[in-house]
Formats: structure tokens, C-alpha cells, sequence
């Protein structure tokens, strides 16, 4: 299993936007939605050791003829928000909870992290991208979520730490979507990928050993 505690380094403080994202699949009601036809998914475990409040991972979708990332007619960011709340879904210490999106297919970046709903992380100075292809289900790793950890260097800062574990989200999926576990698979992001920053710290995320620039965790 790959682990990575990765710190989210601050350089400007804005007014965050609210982005146009879809939300996740509701895994408690007993409609399970599949992708449609041009629709894709996006599978996560998120775990948050001891923050109340909303944790929410954030995908644009990426334009890459343009550079930029995709947008509606408000000039918001479109994409999806996938999210963990420790004191609703927690509970179990070390418990992942499993998360699950239908998007467009096509290009996207992990684009940020949102705490406590008012606060966001935005990984716009160099952020992994993928892409979705129609009808794929694509498992984008687990994230457990830290505020203020303790670095290496003494200072206390925003951190993901970024982790696999394929055969144990294929478990969890099964029991949502036994149909489709067998069509699960892993992502292959490239790092370093910018974009027009938007949100309360403007920072850099990188997937330890994935290619691109900013491979290596610090």
C-alpha cells in the first residue's frame, strides 16, 4: 500500500467561489444510479481522523486544448465534490468510507480539498490529472484528511495524506455495485497539471510515484 502524508503549502488567501459540482452517489438509499450513456465514475475512500464538520475532495473538469479548467455559464467550476463527515458517517477510528460520483467523461484534476465547508484548499500551482472514459469506473485512491498536522520540519500545516488499498475499495464497491465491481480499476494521474486559482490557499498536491513534475512527496 502507498502512502503519502502530503503538506498543502499556502502562498494567497482569497474568497473561495462556490463551484457547480455534482454530488456523490447516495450509497443510503437503495437506488443505485449507473452511468449513462457518455457518463463515467469516480471511486474514493475518505476518512477524516478526528475533524467534525464536512471534508470535501474536489474534481474539475479540465480542458485540454485550453489549459483551463471547465466551466457553466456563471464561470464556476464544474466537476464533482465528494464528501466525508466525521460526525455523521465516522464513527470507527481508522473506518473509510467509500465514495462515489457519475460524471461526464473526459478530462479532470484533483483540484482541491474543502474543510469545514467555508475553507478550500485549491491545488492550482500543480494538481494530478486523469481522464474518464465513457463507461469507466475508476478508483482515484483513498484520502484521509488532517487540519494543521505536524510536519517533518516542526510546522503545523493543511495535509491529505493520499493511500491505496484496490482490493479493499473492490470489497466496499461490491456491496454498493456488485454488478460492476469487476469493472473497477485503478487511475494513472499525471502531476503538475496549473490552473486559475480559486479558494482560500492556493497550494500544490502530488500523487507519490505518478508521473509529471512534483512526483515525489515531500
Amino acid at each position: 500500500m502507498a502512502k503519502g502524508l502530503i503538506a498543502l503549502v499556502a502562498l494567497a488567501l482569497v474568497t473561495p467561489a462556490s463551484a457547480q459540482l455534482t454530488e456523490q452517489v447516495d450509497l443510503k438509499k437503495p437506488e443505485r444510479p449507473v452511468p449513462a450513456a457518455g457518463e463515467a465514475m469516480i471511486v474514493l475512500r475518505a476518512h477524516a481522523p478526528s475533524m467534525a464538520g464536512d471534508n470535501r475532495v474536489l474534481f474539475y473538469r479540465f480542458d485540454a486544448a485550453t489549459g483551463k479548467v471547465v466551466t457553466d455559464a456563471a464561470g464556476k467550476p464544474t466537476g464533482a465534490k465528494l464528501t466525508y463527515t466525521y460526525s455523521l458517517f465516522g464513527g470507527k477510528k481508522g473506518e473509510k468510507a467509500l465514495r462515489i460520483a457519475i460524471v461526464p467523461a473526459g478530462d479532470y484534476v484533483l483540484a482541491g480539498r474543502t474543510f469545514n465547508v467555508s475553507y478550500t484548499d485549491s491545488f492550482c500551482f500543480g494538481a494530478p490529472r486523469f481522464t474518464l472514459a465513457a463507461g469507466e469506473i475508476l478508483y482515484v485512491g483513498d484520502y484521509e484528511m488532517f487540519a494543521l498536522a505536524k510536519m517533518p520540519d516542526g510546522e503545523r500545516r493543511n495535509a491529505m495524506r493520499y493511500s491505496v488499498d484496490p482490493d479493499a475499495t473492490r470489497s466496499q464497491f461490491a456491496e454498493a455495485y456488485p454488478a460492476l465491481a469487476t469493472q473497477l480499476r485503478p487511475w494513472t494521474p499525471t502531476n503538475g497539471t496549473t490552473f486559475a486559482c480559486d479558494g482560500d490557499e492556493f497550494v500544490s498536491y502530488a500523487v507519490p510515484g505518478a508521473a509529471g513534475n512534483g512526483s515525489e512527496a515531500p
